[in-house]
């Protein structure tokens, strides 16, 4: 099957603005690079962590990595490493990244574990209520 380029293009802009979404609650800035160029190879994010790094980000099909240090910057020396997906690069540069997904996932199971007792609760009720469940 051909793929075509700009097919190409449109999926990785779209996962940069996914990617941007998702971890918007974690750091304190995120956003596709407006002054890097952006292709269907490559798109640049800037991004800015909780404690105040900020980065430059690139992603292409192999994954994420840091390619400068400050908004809109390619050090064309960088050599680090690539990242499967955004979550490892933040995990590997923002300790208060992995304290904010730690509660996040934290609160999403307080909130399933309430959903379940709401569940249970009103399971139990409509039991009781049931005048087939009577002797």
């Amino acid at each position: 099957m051909m793929v075509d380029v700009e097919d190409e293009k449109f999926t990785l802009r779209i996962e940069a603005l996914e990617v941007a979404k998702e971890v918007a609650y974690a750091v304190d800035y995120v956003e596709i690079a407006k002054d890097l160029p952006n292709g269907d190879k490559v798109i640049h994010l800037n991004l800015r962590t909780q404690e105040e790094q900020e980065f430059s980000v690139e992603l292409t099909d192999q994954g994420f990595r840091v390619v400068g240090n400050k908004f809109n910057m390619v050090d064309e020396n960088a050599s680090s490493q690539y990242f499967e997906t955004i979550y490892a690069l933040l995990d590997n540069h923002s300790p208060k990244y992995r304290k904010s997904f730690g509660d996040a996932l934290l609160r999403k199971l307080e909130n399933l574990q309430m959903s379940q007792k709401e569940s249970d609760h009103n399971e139990n009720t409509v039991r009781n209520e049931d005048p087939s469940h009577c002797s």
